[in-house]
């Protein structure tokens, strides 16, 4: 059986490794990077930490693989009655089974100069951008240095709470006088995390605002110039402004509505995590309309179940039911603290900063063997150079 996946994210890489030297199954992995990136770890790429705890290189992760092949591609076609994706560079890739893992991407709601005028953190080219970007700004020899973040969810938070410690590191690094960060945390909406429960978020508030953050809710951007961030209540000058504000479903599933039904911005799928009506096409982790899409772990469920689906129907087996799993939240605000919420409760502090350390060693487990992963682990805790 041919399976192609694309993507190489964590929906798609742990599908591959699912399907990994089973028998009958030819697996081709589709992606546009050479690497595996650990999104979660990119905001401490960012401020400091090694990049090598972040990026995997797939042929480490598949070198005992014998039925996976990965291609270094770009989906950007499907032929659905052909059963085959093109590529950009014009191969065609046959398939019986197709996953979809695409994850999302950038999205600037269309507000003028945000992208021209901003950094990102979504990838580990982008987040050593930034680190450049804010060590330079920390050796300058201005006795301040004002950084706006657009956007409280997970990624804007663990940013933004990390900055003055960076800016720290830089100062000892270099002999030089300590730089005093000061930060901006913009949201539109009326707390920060806004997808966990007002418990965290309200932790989280005061957690931001004992580390200096300025953090402003309710407050609608309308566009960026050069060092300005333009609001309804005036304009804020910034050295440095970064975009984490928001993240879509890649417009590829927009060109096929004969073959993706979207709802909300996301692929509506049936009890298999199949796009409705389409009994070879899979769609999993963050553009699959599930209840938990959009979370690292909701992805790695998603292509377990898959893949074992995949094998049942091969070998003439009843298919399973698709049941969403609901992750825990741990967002790391600042030196070894973080907010946690489960179907329990919140707790927050040091015991939350444990939670997430365990849960990245636990993330590195499902692509690598238990010492490669320690050490990938343990290179969160050596300095990059900046």
């Amino acid at each position: 059986m041919k399976i192609v996946i694309v993507g190489g994210g964590f929906g798609g890489v742990k599908a591959a490794l699912e399907l990994s030297n089973k028998p009958n199954m030819q697996v081709t992995l589709v992606s546009q990077s050479e690497y595996f990136e650990y999104h979660g770890a990119l905001y401490r790429s960012g401020t400091g930490t090694s990049p090598l705890e972040v990026v995997i290189p797939l042929r480490n992760i598949f070198k005992r693989s014998t039925n996976v092949s990965v291609e270094l591609d770009r989906v950007i076609g499907i032929d659905a009655k052909k059963k085959r994706v093109i590529s950009e560079t014009g191969n065609l890739y046959n398939y019986d089974k197709v996953i979809f893992a695409m994850g999302n991407v950038l999205h600037y709601y269309g507000l003028p100069g945000i992208q021209e005028n901003s950094m990102s953190l979504d990838t580990i080219s982008n987040a050593i951008a930034l680190r450049h970007e804010m060590a330079q700004l920390f050796k300058s020899p201005q006795k301040s240095v004002k950084v706006a973040v657009i956007g409280a969810g997970p990624s804007g938070v663990e940013l933004v709470g990390s900055m003055q410690h960076f800016a720290d590191l830089v100062a000892q690094r270099y002999g030089l006088p300590k730089t005093n960060v000061r930060p901006m945390l913009i949201e539109g909406a009326s707390r920060v995390l806004p997808t966990l429960s007002a418990q965290a978020s309200a932790k989280a508030l005061r957690r931001l605002q004992k580390l200096g953050v300025d953090v402003r809710l309710d407050t609608r951007i309308n566009s960026c110039e050069p060092g300005k961030v333009c609001l309804d209540s005036g304009d804020l000058q910034a050295d440095l402004i970064v975009w984490t504000a928001g993240s879509k479903t890649p417009a590829f599933y927009v060109q096929y509505p004969d073959i993706f039904e979207l709802e909300r911005g996301k692929v509506k799928v049936d009890q298999y995590l199949r796009a409705v009506n389409q009994e070879n096409i899979y769609i999993i982790g963050d553009n699959a309309k599930t209840p938990f899409s959009g979370m690292a772990q909701t992805a790695l469920h998603d292509a377990k179940f898959v893949a074992r689906n995949i094998l049942k129907e091969y070998q003439q087996q009843q298919l399973s039911w698709y049941r969403a799993y609901q992750p825990i939240y741990v967002v790391p605000i600042g030196e070894k603290w973080a907010v946690l919420q489960t179907t329990k409760g919140v707790i927050s502090g040091y015991r939350g900063w444990l939670v997430r350390r365990r849960a990245d060693l636990a993330i590195y487990r499902n692509f690598e063997p238990y010492k490669q992963a320690m050490k990938t682990y343990k290179k969160g805790n050596k300095l990059a150079k900046f």
